[in-house]
């Protein structure tokens, strides 16, 4: 896919363009224009994120073919899917595993966070299939490359302000500053919001969704010489939601089912006097304060120094995340039970990289290393409430604030790579690509287990990991204005050690390796008017790791024991198509428009372990990979009198239902199989050179969705999170 929306786009360290319509990309370290880079791509400019309001990761998925996502619950928890290769992990993992790579400014994110400030950007690149080679591990289904703008040598900024429904307030901005001309600049940027939330809690105690978010980030550009590049970071983001973004669904799970109600599992679940969603997707029912969020912070250096035609670039970064749930946690006016869950990420990482800087060479080559370590601290405990149907006999029905299950976890990852990448430029029309990518992980697990206080498990495990992942490209210039490419590559994502002890699953699991094979092509018609870009691809994954996580009770202690870890399904595949194209009808009329075919399925896994079952799911469509994404953008833009121009644009996707949950392949029914939907929005407003005005509606038709069903010890049944309408406005100023 393309560059969306055919607007301008600047070059990531510059201050002009190379063509009215052409934009620029990084996707393999050095500039580019989109359509000459031989891989399926999507960037979202600087001026898109703006015209379509982004503020999260959510909304420029929306921009891009084959791409899905789930949420746990709050804005930092997605997990994100690229052509149906998805992370099947445990999101509170101590240490975050991911099948795709996050980079900002080329610092690797993904073990903090997965969706980061939207604030002050150039652009956000969204490449699918392996990207080994320069995005390295876990970069199994893809890269997700973020670009912020840079100090520059002049004095400007701006400031937006908006308001929109369930009284939803935010700021942002940004300033840049020239401290010495020439020499050193300095950027900060910063948004504020708050909201009402969208959810009420009827029960005496109150509250609901609202929530507090706020992200800053300070940068400093140092130019001592003319070949000479310097950048420092610090970002920080922090999130406050008042209970989980969930209502309840009525389908309650095989323990819970009969822990609750002496039933089997089924839409059994008490309505609580708020009903179930769709009905219900404003209200929830329990008895006791929630708070769940986390706060995520880092610290970057990026120093370039070109040296003829050879640039040397080193890349180091330190983040921390904080991730906590506090509260109810079964959901439901009875106090069956709370938790506290308080999880610390930390990692640390650098690269080094030389390579050419021409892009007409008859070679052009890069050559690199990178090291890194991530770690994590998680104190997770589930605890009795008055009402607790578990409570043991030996504490005659009072054992309020006595721990049900409890979870004591330190876990590391410890890996390095080589890496290294050519180019031979047979022709002026014909190149051939070679990459490779070879890696070392060790990660170890500390971990103790606890039910009623009675210790369950202990595990102390070491595993180490190896991988040499290739690539192959061969492009082929048609003309200037029409490429033709060819990819085999392969991704790599480390196995680990487990976190509980059970029969059923190996001490260790084996690491998760992907070939993906794409042929693509990128053409441009009438001038430039029209791009164009198709891939189709087969991807064959095998090892797939999928998180084994549920509750039973055992019938000779009687106590509540918790089954927590990874199992690898043998084999799975996706292949499918995608397609974008990016249109000027008229000076004043653009069109965009992305189509997403999608097929997966488990090859081979007839043992998958679901809900305390062994299930047969081969053959079955895997979780989070609708079949079809859609998507168009239709944008209105003339001039009034002077500068002043009026604006109107119109969006719409389409998303296929699509496998929510795991357990949808024990329990094939709703809510573990989101249905489809549509959804469109529609913007309006005023511009000039420095002002602009805009209002705006999201969901305009108020279609019921949901990304995901996620299950705890809910008494009403599994939750989802829903979708709503929002009416807004916003008011802008650059200086």
């Amino acid at each position: 896919m393309g560059g969306v929306a055919a607007t301008p786009a600047w070059a990531q360290d510059t201050a002009t363009t190379t063509s009215p319509d052409e934009i620029v990309v990084t996707a393999q370290r050095r500039e580019q224009s989109l359509q000459d880079v031989p891989i399926a791509i999507t960037a979202v400019t600087a001026q898109t994120l703006q015209d379509q309001n982004v503020q999260s990761v959510e909304d420029y998925f929306a921009l891009t073919p084959n791409v899905s996502f789930q949420s746990n619950g709050s804005r930092d928890r997605k997990d994100l899917a690229i052509r149906g290769i998805s992370n099947q992990l445990n999101p509170y993992a101590d240490v975050r595993q991911s099948t795709y790579a996050f980079y900002i400014d080329e610092f690797n994110v993904a073990a903090g966070t997965s969706n980061p400030q939207i604030v002050d950007l150039e652009r956000i690149e969204v490449l699918r299939g392996p990207q080994g080679t320069y995005f390295g591990r876990n970069a199994v289904g893809g890269a997700i490359n973020v670009i912020t703008k840079k100090p520059v040598n002049e004095f400007e900024g701006f400031i937006d302000a908006g308001y929109s429904s369930y009284n939803t307030y935010r700021a942002e901005g940004a300033v840049n500053v020239p401290v010495i001309d020439g020499l050193l600049a300095v950027r900060a940027s910063g948004k504020y919001e708050h909201s009402d939330g969208f959810i009420k809690n009827i029960n005496p105690i109150g509250g609901g969704n609202d929530s507090e978010y706020y992200t800053y980030r300070a940068q400093a550009r140092l130019t001592p010489t003319d070949n000479f590049t310097l950048d420092l970071t610090y970002n920080k983001s922090n999130e406050t939601v008042g209970m989980r973004n969930g209502v309840p669904t009525g389908f309650v799970t095989a323990t819970w089912a009969s822990v609750y109600y002496g039933k089997t599992a089924g839409n059994i679940g008490a309505a609580d006097g708020v009903g179930f969603f769709p009905d219900n997707s404003t209200r929830v029912n329990f008895n006791r304060p929630q708070e769940v969020g986390g706060d995520f912070e880092y610290l970057s250096g990026r120093a370039v120094w070109e040296i003829g035609t050879v640039a040397i670039t080193g890349v180091v970064g330190t983040l921390r995340s904080e991730v906590f749930n506090y509260g109810d946690v079964d959901g439901g006016s009875r106090d069956y039970f709370y938790e506290d869950l308080f999880l610390v990420r930390k990692s640390t990482s650098g690269e080094l990289r030389v390579q050419s800087t021409g892009n007409d060479n008859l070679f052009d080559w890069s050559v690199g290393t990178s090291v890194g370590r991530d770690t994590g601290v998680m104190d997770q405990s589930t605890y009795h409430g008055a009402d607790s149907p578990l409570c043991p006999a030996s504490y005659a029905g009072k054992c309020s604030g006595l721990e049900v299950t409890g979870l004591d976890s330190n876990s590391s990852t410890d890996y390095w790579a080589m890496f290294g990448q050519g180019t031979l430029n047979v022709t002026s029309k014909l190149a051939a690509t070679v990459g490779v990518r070879y890696s070392r992980e060790t990660v170890m697990n500390y971990s103790i287990t606890r039910s009623n206080l009675v210790q369950t498990g202990v595990n102390d495990r070491v595993s180490k990991f190896d991988d040499f992942s290739p690539k192959f490209t061969l492009s082929y210039k048609v003309s200037p204005d029409w490429l033709i490419f060819a990819n085999a590559s392969r991704g790599f994502k480390s196995g680990g050690t487990q976190t509980s002890n059970n029969v059923n699953l190996t001490n260790d699991f084996k690491p998760e390796t992907l070939w993906d094979y794409e042929l693509g092509t990128k053409f441009d018609l009438f001038d430039g008017k029209l791009r164009v870009d198709v891939t189709s691809f087969y991807m064959d994954w095998k090892n797939v790791q999928q998180t084994i996580r549920f509750q039973y009770i055992d019938t000779v202690t009687g106590l509540l024991r918790s089954v927590s870890g990874i199992a690898n399904a043998a084999a799975a595949e996706s292949y499918g198509a995608e397609a974008s194209f990016d249109a000027r009808i008229t000076p004043e009329f653009t069109l965009s428009g992305q189509v997403g075919w999608n097929k997966t399925k488990f090859k081979d896994y007839p043992n998958a372990l679901i809900d305390g079952a062994v299930i047969n799911v081969t053959g079955k469509q895997l979780v989070n990979a609708p079949e079809w994404t859609l998507g168009a953008q239709a944008q209105y833009k003339r001039t009034i009198a002077g500068d002043l121009k009026g604006f109107v644009r119109a969006e719409w996707n389409f998303r296929d239902k699509m496998i929510s949950n795991p357990y949808a392949y024990r329990y094939n029914v709703y809510p573990f199989i989101s249905p489809s939907y549509h959804n469109v929005n529609l913007r309006m407003g005023l511009e000039t050179e420095t002002i602009r005005a805009t209002v705006y509606v999201e969901n305009l038709f108020d279609a019921k969705y949901f990304a995901n069903a996620y299950e705890k010890a809910f008494y009403s049944g599994v939750q989802v999170e829903p979708s709503y309408r929002v009416v807004g406005a916003s008011f802008g100023i650059k200086f």
